[in-house]
């Protein structure tokens, strides 16, 4: 016998978000999404509530990367969606996986004089989106919801980016029909494919090994998309006695291995061992502008033997002699076996990996050398935490050159989309996610005075949910990185000096625990204090004081 539904399709998307196993939502209340949180007080989701949207994005980008779940976010139609924008081209950027669900005005109304009217928001939207869903009036809720998060799984051979689904407001409080609610009584098992899609990808898997074994020596370079696969990279540059460049997002991939090369291909050093290489192995790698030629100076040398594996599929098109459209993880679960690399080769790979990283050492700026004996001082002090950046100079010598400690604990908008504000919410997401984790050791966010200031307010998000991030604001009085761009092409600065507000008076509003740092030595004490308060803690450093004194100090 059939019941009458008793819940609406927005109360009904909830309990199907529940059954996938999203635990935190991120976002602001407001008239046009009522019907999603009528159902979210009766679940187990925790909703966070970011002071903007765009603190939403990057919260959830945050999330997403400690945690391998897509962060999900609620925003209203109109200006929330506008808002969030900026946080999914970064998070597209970098192949975050992003469930973004907004409304829309429903169709009746015909956009005329309606609150928060945006006229063709999905084409709006979409450019930044890997996917994008509607959800209508005669469409099963259901389905529709099992669609998206099958574009959100890598394994089932889509890219990774953000996701939107929007909901006309005349159809998120209908009654869910009595069929799809039955349908979710029972929790939805995830089918992940075991191997990989696609009838040719095998062959071209068992063509890459051929090609491998017939070849040496051999580079890996390592991106984002192969975090997770950390011991299969590391398999693989044993196998072939490779070292493994990482990019940026890859960085902490080989963790102070001999092999490991956390230097950036734009350095010639590196540059330089990928020309000598017969073979060269690209692992979830775009190969893009940011991670290769940050100098734009077009002096990365040919390749010579490439194979790509990328999930994404226009990764793999440029003219290369390999691409294999497939997750790092599955394709490298096939490719090992094949391998019978028993090649002579004139060096051992530890022997080539070390001369690249002490050659790029001397090949930074003396003061990205400086930079990186801080960074360097952050991950000796507390080994356990992830540093999340913003675009700001330590962070800039940092993705030229530093050693992560693991994989996923280095990143920021640095590069890329190259946003701003990014390091504070970001790092608030990777609190959270790391708190469901059982894990409550800190989160570093490292971030400017003048990158602080597009997301102050998100301060006391941090102090709402107690996490324990430490906030270093490293405080050059302005834009400093844009100021040493404009002066090295010749220009007269102008723009980059914003007066910053007083970081002590900004932390006591926000009742967060505030030391201005005057020593460089003091930093090691300063952060054991900040840690063990397990709560948001606030650093100020002031680049102007600090710099000559690890000057004084370097090289290490």
């Amino acid at each position: 016998m059939s019941h009458a539904p008793t819940i609406t399709k927005g109360q009904q998307i909830i309990e199907l978000l529940e059954a996938y196993g999203v635990d935190t939502v991120f976002g602001i209340p407001g008239v046009h999404t009522l019907e999603l949180y009528r159902g979210l007080a009766a679940s187990n989701i925790q909703h966070i509530t970011p002071r903007h949207e765009q603190g939403a994005g990057f919260m959830a980008d945050g999330y997403a990367r400690i945690t391998a779940k897509p962060g999900v976010c609620f925003v209203i139609t109109g200006p929330g969606l506008t808002n969030i924008a900026t946080a999914m081209g970064q998070a597209l950027g970098d192949s975050i996986p992003m469930l973004v669900i907004s409304t829309v005005n429903g169709e009746s109304t015909k956009e005329q004089g309606c609150l928060h009217a945006m006229p063709r928001q999905a084409d709006i939207i979409r450019p930044l989106t890997v996917a994008s869903f509607q959800l209508n009036a005669n469409d099963s809720v259901t389905q529709t919801i099992t669609q998206v998060f099958a574009t959100l799984d890598a394994r089932n051979g889509t890219p990774l980016g953000p996701v939107h689904l929007q909901i006309p407001l005349d159809v998120i409080g209908q009654l869910a029909n009595d069929e799809t609610v039955q349908m979710i009584q029972q929790p939805i098992e995830h089918q992940q494919q075991q191997t990989p899609k696609g009838a040719n990808t095998l062959n071209h898997i068992q063509n890459a090994a051929h090609v491998i074994n017939q070849h040496n020596p051999i580079v890996i370079l390592a991106g984002g998309g192969a975090v997770n696969a950390q011991d299969q990279v590391k398999q693989l540059a044993l196998a072939l006695d490779a070292p493994v460049v990482t990019t940026i997002n890859g960085r902490g991939l080989m963790a102070n291995h001999a092999l490991s090369v956390p230097a950036s291909p734009s350095l010639e050093a590196t540059r330089s061992l990928l020309a000598q290489a017969h073979c060269v192995i690209a692992l979830g790698t775009e190969m893009g502008q940011t991670d290769y030629d940050m100098y734009v100076n077009g002096n990365l040398p040919p390749l010579k033997n490439l194979i790509r594996i990328d999930i994404s599929p226009s990764a793999i098109q440029a003219p290369q002699q390999l691409g294999i459209h497939c997750d790092v993880s599955q394709a490298l679960t096939h490719l090992l076996p094949l391998l019978t690399h028993k090649l002579p080769s004139v060096s051992s790979g530890e022997a080539r990996a070390a001369i690249t990283r002490q050659t790029a050492f001397t090949q930074l700026p003396r003061s990205y050398q400086q930079h990186h004996r801080f960074l360097t001082t952050l991950i000796q002090t507390l080994p356990e935490a992830i540093i999340v950046g913003d675009s700001t100079q330590p962070v800039y010598a940092g993705n030229c050159y530093f050693e992560a400690p693991a994989a996923k604990t280095w990143f920021n908008s640095a590069t890329g989309f190259g946003t701003l504000g990014y390091a504070v919410p970001a790092a608030i997401g990777a609190a959270l996610g790391r708190r469901l984790q059982q894990n409550n050791e800190p989160i570093i966010a490292l971030t400017g005075d003048g990158g602080l200031q597009f997301c102050l307010a998100e301060l006391a998000t941090a102090k709402d949910w107690v996490l324990p991030i430490i906030f270093i604001v490293w405080n050059n009085q302005g834009y400093g990185e844009i100021e040493s761009s404009m002066l090295n092409v010749g220009i007269t600065p102008v723009g980059v000096s914003p007066k910053p507000p007083k970081i002590d008076a900004l932390a006591k509003a926000y009742n967060i625990r505030y030391t201005y740092l005057t020593s460089f030595e003091a930093l090691t004490s300063e952060l054991q204090k900040a840690a063990k308060g397990q709560s948001p803690a606030l650093l100020e450093i002031n680049e102007a004081l600090i710099m000559p004194q690890i000057e004084s100090i370097t090289p290490l």
